[in-house]
């Protein structure tokens, strides 16, 4: 859960969900309604770009938000994958 604030106050709980959680155990799936969005799974955002979505965040006010590695395309439409 990210506080209204957006700010994890303790250091421990934000390394703790970026490193010591193995990712697939927490949600692997997220339901928009009319659509299920996976993480490891490409996924095109309202503006036509694309991302890798690889963990699920919820905050105070129950919005989801994906952490996300970025997807770019190059003219023979080959991809990689920023994962920083």
């Amino acid at each position: 859960m990210i506080p209204r604030n957006g700010i994890i106050s303790e250091v421990y709980h934000a390394q703790k969900l970026s490193k010591d959680v193995d990712r697939h155990t927490l949600s692997p799936m997220y339901d928009a309604g009319h659509c299920h969005y996976y993480i490891d799974e490409l996924a095109r955002l309202k503006d036509g770009t694309f991302i890798i979505p690889v963990r699920w965040l919820e905050d105070e006010d129950k919005s989801v938000y994906a952490d996300a590695w970025a997807v770019t395309f190059d003219q023979v439409r080959n991809f990689s994958c920023d994962s920083n």
